[in-house]
Protein backbone atom coordinates (compact mmCIF):
# COMPACT_ATOMS: atom_id res chain seq x y z
CA UNK A 1 0.00 0.00 0.00
CA UNK A 2 2.92 2.34 0.72
CA UNK A 3 4.13 1.97 -2.89
CA UNK A 4 0.63 2.79 -4.14
CA UNK A 5 0.43 5.95 -2.00
CA UNK A 6 3.93 7.17 -2.90
CA UNK A 7 3.29 6.63 -6.60
CA UNK A 8 0.04 8.60 -6.38
CA UNK A 9 1.78 11.49 -4.61
CA UNK A 10 4.59 11.65 -7.19
CA UNK A 11 2.12 11.47 -10.10
CA UNK A 12 0.01 14.28 -8.65
CA UNK A 13 3.08 16.45 -8.04
CA UNK A 14 3.87 16.13 -11.75
CA UNK A 15 0.32 16.43 -13.02
CA UNK A 16 -1.13 19.29 -10.96
CA UNK A 17 1.49 21.99 -11.75
CA UNK A 18 1.15 21.38 -15.49
CA UNK A 19 -2.64 21.56 -15.28
CA UNK A 20 -2.55 24.77 -13.26
CA UNK A 21 0.38 26.65 -14.80
CA UNK A 22 0.48 25.12 -18.28
CA UNK A 23 -2.60 26.98 -19.46
CA UNK A 24 -5.02 25.59 -22.01
CA UNK A 25 -2.31 24.37 -24.38
CA UNK A 26 -0.26 22.78 -21.60
CA UNK A 27 -3.27 20.88 -20.28
CA UNK A 28 -4.30 19.85 -23.79
CA UNK A 29 -0.80 18.61 -24.60
CA UNK A 30 -0.81 16.62 -21.34
CA UNK A 31 -4.14 14.97 -22.21
CA UNK A 32 -2.88 14.18 -25.72
CA UNK A 33 0.23 12.46 -24.32
CA UNK A 34 -1.82 10.50 -21.78
CA UNK A 35 -4.20 9.49 -24.56
CA UNK A 36 -1.25 8.30 -26.65
CA UNK A 37 0.05 6.15 -23.79
CA UNK A 38 -3.47 4.81 -23.18
CA UNK A 39 -3.79 3.89 -26.84
CA UNK A 40 -0.44 2.09 -26.72
CA UNK A 41 -1.58 0.07 -23.71
CA UNK A 42 -4.87 -0.86 -25.39
CA UNK A 43 -3.00 -1.95 -28.51
CA UNK A 44 -0.83 -4.19 -26.34
CA UNK A 45 -3.92 -5.54 -24.59
CA UNK A 46 -5.63 -6.32 -27.91
CA UNK A 47 -2.49 -7.93 -29.33
CA UNK A 48 -2.16 -5.36 -32.13
CA UNK A 49 0.89 -3.40 -31.02
CA UNK A 50 3.23 -5.25 -33.40
CA UNK A 51 0.96 -4.48 -36.36
CA UNK A 52 2.71 -1.18 -36.98
CA UNK A 53 0.42 -0.19 -39.85
CA UNK A 54 -2.36 -0.17 -37.22
CA UNK A 55 -0.61 0.86 -34.00
CA UNK A 56 1.41 3.85 -35.24
CA UNK A 57 -1.48 5.61 -37.05
CA UNK A 58 -3.83 4.82 -34.15
CA UNK A 59 -1.55 6.43 -31.55
CA UNK A 60 -0.84 9.50 -33.70
CA UNK A 61 -4.51 9.95 -34.68
CA UNK A 62 -5.69 9.65 -31.06
CA UNK A 63 -3.29 12.38 -29.94
CA UNK A 64 -4.29 14.70 -32.79
CA UNK A 65 -8.01 14.15 -32.19
CA UNK A 66 -7.52 14.92 -28.50
CA UNK A 67 -6.18 18.34 -29.51
CA UNK A 68 -9.10 19.22 -31.82
CA UNK A 69 -11.02 21.29 -29.21
CA UNK A 70 -8.02 23.51 -28.41
CA UNK A 71 -6.94 23.83 -32.06
CA UNK A 72 -10.40 24.93 -33.20
CA UNK A 73 -11.32 26.89 -30.06
CA UNK A 74 -13.59 28.87 -29.76
CA UNK A 75 -15.49 27.62 -32.85
CA UNK A 76 -17.80 25.08 -31.19
CA UNK A 77 -19.53 24.07 -34.41
CA UNK A 78 -16.17 23.23 -36.00
CA UNK A 79 -15.18 21.13 -32.99
CA UNK A 80 -18.42 19.14 -33.09
CA UNK A 81 -18.50 18.89 -36.87
CA UNK A 82 -14.92 17.71 -37.28
CA UNK A 83 -15.28 15.21 -34.45
CA UNK A 84 -18.43 13.71 -35.91
CA UNK A 85 -16.86 13.57 -39.36
CA UNK A 86 -13.76 11.81 -38.02
CA UNK A 87 -15.71 8.83 -36.64
CA UNK A 88 -17.12 7.42 -39.93
CA UNK A 89 -13.85 8.28 -41.69
CA UNK A 90 -11.85 6.27 -39.16
CA UNK A 91 -14.31 3.39 -39.43
CA UNK A 92 -13.80 3.30 -43.19
CA UNK A 93 -10.03 3.24 -42.64
CA UNK A 94 -10.33 0.33 -40.22
CA UNK A 95 -12.59 -1.58 -42.64
CA UNK A 96 -10.01 -1.11 -45.39
CA UNK A 97 -7.35 -2.45 -43.02
CA UNK A 98 -9.59 -5.40 -42.19
CA UNK A 99 -9.75 -6.31 -45.88
CA UNK A 100 -6.06 -5.75 -46.63
CA UNK A 101 -4.86 -7.60 -43.54
CA UNK A 102 -7.62 -10.23 -43.35
CA UNK A 103 -5.09 -13.07 -43.22
CA UNK A 104 -3.12 -11.72 -40.26
CA UNK A 105 -5.65 -9.71 -38.23
CA UNK A 106 -8.93 -10.99 -36.84
CA UNK A 107 -11.69 -8.56 -37.85
CA UNK A 108 -13.52 -9.02 -34.53
CA UNK A 109 -10.39 -8.03 -32.62
CA UNK A 110 -9.77 -5.11 -34.97
CA UNK A 111 -13.29 -3.70 -34.66
CA UNK A 112 -13.24 -4.23 -30.90
CA UNK A 113 -10.07 -2.15 -30.75
CA UNK A 114 -11.71 0.47 -32.99
CA UNK A 115 -14.61 0.94 -30.56
CA UNK A 116 -12.25 1.09 -27.57
CA UNK A 117 -9.98 3.55 -29.39
CA UNK A 118 -12.92 5.88 -30.03
CA UNK A 119 -14.00 5.58 -26.41
CA UNK A 120 -10.54 6.39 -25.04
CA UNK A 121 -9.94 9.27 -27.46
CA UNK A 122 -13.37 10.76 -26.79
CA UNK A 123 -12.69 10.79 -23.06
CA UNK A 124 -9.46 12.77 -23.34
CA UNK A 125 -10.78 15.02 -26.14
CA UNK A 126 -13.69 16.03 -23.91
CA UNK A 127 -11.23 16.84 -21.11
CA UNK A 128 -9.49 19.17 -23.56
CA UNK A 129 -12.85 20.67 -24.50
CA UNK A 130 -13.79 21.20 -20.85
CA UNK A 131 -10.47 22.95 -20.18
CA UNK A 132 -10.83 25.19 -23.24
CA UNK A 133 -14.51 26.11 -22.92
CA UNK A 134 -15.08 26.15 -19.15
CA UNK A 135 -11.72 26.39 -17.44
CA UNK A 136 -9.58 24.47 -15.00
CA UNK A 137 -12.45 23.93 -12.55
CA UNK A 138 -14.31 21.73 -15.04
CA UNK A 139 -11.29 19.44 -15.39
CA UNK A 140 -10.88 19.39 -11.59
CA UNK A 141 -14.56 18.45 -11.32
CA UNK A 142 -14.04 15.34 -13.47
CA UNK A 143 -10.71 14.31 -11.99
CA UNK A 144 -11.69 14.76 -8.34
CA UNK A 145 -14.97 12.88 -8.69
CA UNK A 146 -13.20 9.95 -10.33
CA UNK A 147 -10.12 9.86 -8.13
CA UNK A 148 -11.98 10.46 -4.85
CA UNK A 149 -14.45 7.74 -5.77
CA UNK A 150 -11.62 5.32 -6.53
CA UNK A 151 -9.48 6.27 -3.52
CA UNK A 152 -12.23 6.16 -0.92
CA UNK A 153 -13.74 3.03 -2.43
CA UNK A 154 -10.34 1.42 -1.83
CA UNK A 155 -10.05 2.55 1.79
CA UNK A 156 -13.76 2.02 2.60
CA UNK A 157 -13.56 -1.49 1.23
CA UNK A 158 -10.37 -2.19 3.14
CA UNK A 159 -11.86 -0.97 6.43
CA UNK A 160 -15.50 -2.04 6.18
CA UNK A 161 -15.82 -4.29 3.15
CA UNK A 162 -17.12 -7.79 3.73
CA UNK A 163 -19.57 -8.55 0.96
CA UNK A 164 -18.07 -8.59 -2.55
CA UNK A 165 -19.51 -6.32 -5.21
CA UNK A 166 -18.86 -8.46 -8.29
CA UNK A 167 -16.13 -11.02 -7.56
CA UNK A 168 -16.23 -12.55 -11.04
CA UNK A 169 -15.05 -9.22 -12.50
CA UNK A 170 -13.01 -7.63 -9.71
CA UNK A 171 -12.50 -9.85 -6.63
CA UNK A 172 -11.27 -7.04 -4.36
CA UNK A 173 -14.18 -4.63 -4.80
CA UNK A 174 -16.85 -4.59 -2.10
CA UNK A 175 -20.30 -3.10 -1.66
CA UNK A 176 -19.05 -1.01 1.28
CA UNK A 177 -16.25 0.29 -0.92
CA UNK A 178 -18.70 1.24 -3.67
CA UNK A 179 -20.92 3.12 -1.21
CA UNK A 180 -17.98 4.90 0.43
CA UNK A 181 -16.52 5.83 -2.94
CA UNK A 182 -19.85 7.23 -4.14
CA UNK A 183 -20.32 9.34 -1.01
CA UNK A 184 -16.87 10.91 -1.13
CA UNK A 185 -16.85 11.24 -4.94
CA UNK A 186 -20.17 13.07 -4.82
CA UNK A 187 -18.92 15.31 -2.01
CA UNK A 188 -15.85 16.19 -4.06
CA UNK A 189 -18.01 17.25 -7.01
CA UNK A 190 -20.25 19.38 -4.80
CA UNK A 191 -17.26 21.13 -3.24
CA UNK A 192 -15.69 21.92 -6.63
CA UNK A 193 -18.90 23.48 -7.98
CA UNK A 194 -19.43 25.37 -4.71
CA UNK A 195 -15.95 26.90 -4.75
CA UNK A 196 -15.63 27.41 -8.52
CA UNK A 197 -19.06 28.71 -9.59
CA UNK A 198 -20.97 29.01 -6.30
CA UNK A 199 -23.56 26.40 -7.34
CA UNK A 200 -23.33 23.58 -4.79
CA UNK A 201 -26.84 22.33 -5.62
CA UNK A 202 -25.72 21.63 -9.17
CA UNK A 203 -23.26 19.24 -7.57
CA UNK A 204 -26.04 16.66 -7.41
CA UNK A 205 -24.89 15.60 -10.88
CA UNK A 206 -21.75 14.30 -9.18
CA UNK A 207 -23.77 11.41 -7.73
CA UNK A 208 -24.47 9.62 -11.03
CA UNK A 209 -21.00 10.57 -12.27
CA UNK A 210 -19.41 8.87 -9.27
CA UNK A 211 -21.42 5.73 -9.99
CA UNK A 212 -20.47 5.91 -13.67
CA UNK A 213 -16.79 6.14 -12.73
CA UNK A 214 -17.09 2.81 -10.92
CA UNK A 215 -18.74 1.21 -13.93
CA UNK A 216 -15.88 2.55 -16.05
CA UNK A 217 -13.41 0.84 -13.74
CA UNK A 218 -15.35 -2.43 -13.85
CA UNK A 219 -15.72 -2.27 -17.64
CA UNK A 220 -11.94 -1.88 -17.94
CA UNK A 221 -11.58 -5.03 -15.82
CA UNK A 222 -13.97 -6.91 -18.12
CA UNK A 223 -11.82 -5.92 -21.11
CA UNK A 224 -8.64 -7.06 -19.35
CA UNK A 225 -10.22 -10.41 -18.53
CA UNK A 226 -11.35 -10.78 -22.13
CA UNK A 227 -7.76 -10.45 -23.33
CA UNK A 228 -6.18 -12.25 -20.39
CA UNK A 229 -4.11 -9.41 -18.89
CA UNK A 230 -3.83 -8.36 -15.26
CA UNK A 231 -2.88 -4.71 -15.77
CA UNK A 232 -2.74 -2.46 -18.81
CA UNK A 233 0.86 -1.54 -18.01
CA UNK A 234 3.48 -1.11 -15.29
CA UNK A 235 4.35 2.58 -15.56
CA UNK A 236 2.85 3.36 -12.13
CA UNK A 237 4.19 1.01 -9.41
CA UNK A 238 1.34 -0.27 -7.29
CA UNK A 239 -1.26 1.03 -9.74
CA UNK A 240 -0.50 -0.50 -13.12
CA UNK A 241 -0.61 1.37 -16.40
CA UNK A 242 -1.99 4.70 -17.53
CA UNK A 243 -5.35 3.16 -18.38
CA UNK A 244 -5.52 1.54 -14.95
CA UNK A 245 -5.46 5.08 -13.51
CA UNK A 246 -7.70 6.76 -16.08
CA UNK A 247 -10.25 4.02 -16.82
CA UNK A 248 -12.80 5.62 -14.49
CA UNK A 249 -12.09 9.15 -15.71
CA UNK A 250 -12.90 8.47 -19.37
CA UNK A 251 -16.66 7.80 -18.97
CA UNK A 252 -17.02 10.58 -16.38
CA UNK A 253 -15.38 13.01 -18.81
CA UNK A 254 -17.72 12.03 -21.66
CA UNK A 255 -20.91 12.23 -19.59
CA UNK A 256 -19.83 15.48 -17.92
CA UNK A 257 -19.27 17.05 -21.33
CA UNK A 258 -22.76 16.01 -22.44
CA UNK A 259 -24.34 17.32 -19.22
CA UNK A 260 -22.57 20.68 -19.45
CA UNK A 261 -23.57 21.05 -23.11
CA UNK A 262 -27.19 20.24 -22.22
CA UNK A 263 -27.16 22.79 -19.40
CA UNK A 264 -25.70 25.44 -21.74
CA UNK A 265 -28.32 24.66 -24.39
CA UNK A 266 -31.19 24.94 -21.89
CA UNK A 267 -29.77 28.21 -20.55
CA UNK A 268 -29.43 29.58 -24.10
CA UNK A 269 -33.03 28.65 -24.92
Amino acid sequence: MLTRILTAIVALLLLIPLLIFGGEWGASALFAVICGFSMYEMLVCCGLIKKHYISVPAIIASMLLTLIPIILFPHTYLVVGSSLAAIPLLLVCFLILAVIAHKSVDIERLLMFFSLALYITAGFAVLTLLRAFYGLWAVAFVLLISWCTDTFAYFSGMLFGKKKLCPEISPKKTIAGAVGGTLFGTAAGVIVLWIAIDKPLLGIIALPLSIISQFGDLAASVIKRRFGVKDYGKIFPGHGGVLDRFDSIIPVSIVTGLIFCAIDTISWL
